[in-house]
This record gives C-alpha cells, sequence and structure tokens, in this order.
C-alpha cells in the first residue's frame, strides 16, 4: 500500500494521505456504530466519554468518565477496540503492512479514540505533539492512523499541521501542547498545512508532528477515528505488568494474529 517513495515522503514532512481506506459499506458501519455509542445503544464496560465544551475553549473541556446519557456531542471516546466493528477496522491488512514497517510483527495500541466535532460547535485543539512523560510509557509509540469519519475541512475543524516539525523531536519532556513563544517560532500561519479529507479516507501522522484543530462552523459534524499503533513490548512506566492491547502477532485481539 505505500511506497518507498510514499514512506521517504512520510519521513520528510511526518504525514502521508493514504487516500480512501474504508469501503463505503464499512464506513457505513463506522458511522452508524460511533452514533450507537454515543446514544447508548450500545454499551462496553470500561470505555471513556469526554463531553465537548460549551464555549470552544480547550481549557474548558471537562475530564470526562464513564457513559454521561444519550448525545451525539461527545468530543472524545476512548477503548473502541472493544467494539467489534471498530476492532476489525484497525485490523485491516493495509494497517498491518504499515505497523510492520514500524515496529515489526507485533503490534499493540496506546489508544483508539472517537474525536469529534459536533455540527456548529467543538473545541479548539492547540498545537501540540503527542508524546512525552505525560504518557507514562517506557517507549514513546511514534505512529497515529486517522481517519475520516465525515467529510473534514476547513469550515468544520479539520486539522493543521506544521510539516517537516516531527524533526524537531519533543519540544517538552512532557509533550503536548507547546509555549506561546514556540507556537509563535515554530508554526506560524504561513507554514501551516490543512489536512482536509473525505469521510473514509486516512492519514498517516508521526505523533511529534505539530497540529492543531479549529471549531466546527458547519451544519456538518466533523467525526474521525485516531488510532495510536505502537510496539507491542511498550509498557506502563513503573508497572511492567500492565499490557496494552494487541492488534497484530501473538495473542492480537480476536483472529488475528
Amino acid at each position: 500500500m505505500v511506497s518507498a517513495a510514499d514512506w521517504a515522503s512520510f519521513e520528510e514532512v511526518g504525514y502521508l494521505l493514504l487516500g480512501a481506506v474504508a469501503s463505503p459499506a464499512q464506513l457505513a458501519s463506522l458511522q452508524n456504530r460511533i452514533d450507537a455509542i454515543m446514544l447508548g445503544e450500545m454499551r462496553y464496560d470500561g470505555m471513556y466519554f469526554q463531553l465537548d465544551s460549551d464555549t470552544g475553549r480547550y481549557e474548558d473541556v471537562g475530564s470526562g468518565g464513564g457513559f454521561a446519557g444519550p448525545t451525539l456531542n461527545y468530543r472524545k471516546i476512548e477503548q473502541l477496540e472493544k467494539d467489534p466493528v471498530f476492532l476489525a477496522y484497525m485490523q485491516r491488512p493495509e494497517f498491518r503492512e504499515i505497523t510492520q514497517r514500524v515496529y515489526g510483527s507485533e503490534v499493540s495500541i496506546y489508544r483508539a479514540m472517537f474525536m469529534n466535532k459536533p455540527a456548529q460547535k467543538g473545541t479548539v485543539l492547540p498545537y501540540h505533539q503527542d508524546g512525552g512523560s505525560q504518557w507514562g510509557l517506557t517507549a514513546n509509540p511514534l505512529i497515529t492512523v486517522w481517519t475520516a469519519l465525515d467529510d473534514a475541512s476547513r469550515a468544520n475543524g479539520c486539522m493543521q499541521v506544521i510539516p517537516g516539525s516531527h524533526k524537531l523531536g519533543l519540544l517538552s519532556e512532557r509533550g503536548h501542547t507547546i509555549t506561546a513563544q514556540q507556537e509563535a517560532e515554530l508554526a506560524p500561519d504561513d507554514k501551516s498545512v490543512y489536512l482536509e479529507a473525505r469521510e473514509g479516507e486516512a492519514i498517516l501522522l508521526h505523533n511529534w508532528l505539530l497540529h492543531r484543530s479549529g471549531v466546527n462552523t458547519i451544519s456538518q459534524s466533523r467525526r474521525a477515528l485516531s488510532v495510536c499503533y505502537m510496539d507491542a513490548a511498550t509498557r506502563a512506566c513503573g508497572d511492567s505488568a500492565r499490557s496494552f492491547p494487541q492488534l497484530f502477532g501473538a495473542g492480537a485481539l480476536g483472529s488475528v494474529s
């Protein structure tokens, strides 16, 4: 699926447009299933839910927790590997090929999460990187596959990235958001690229790539699936017994090995 030229481009800019991965039928199943989960029609123990803010300000987003009632205004839902429809998509052969190139045959996930900007809502997510000591892992995961479940455009809050910024390394030991000074220096508007995508299209992202997103200004939601893949040998710091859901290799969830 990914050519040598594609990998060279990914290593240079930190992202790669994978095109349409989900078939129309699989996409419809994912769309219907995430709505059913948000509305409480499908329930899984341990899933994490976070409601969107009313203000659009990142600092106003609540901490989240368990299911908080039926609504399509959830901002984030984690542990989607518990659902067989989402698990089947995460274990597609295309993702096996990509993750084996980066990690080898034994691959787990740090998280599989739904990210949502509801119609005419959404929260500003400032420039940040995915990684650092706040994740509490023995090794930093390096790649995420982001799949659009709706068309993602500038109008409804698609991702913006700073090409090549992954080569700067982690800008903070703790990772995540950067300072205002770093943003002014490293992420000026003239360097940013909008990653618009059609529903069913996927994007491979280096976790250290600076990225952000805005609010949704239109009546079309911006639903997406974000899956952070990592080496299955990765453990939680200070808890070597704690492993993470394995998607490929011996002991993988379901029948995939």
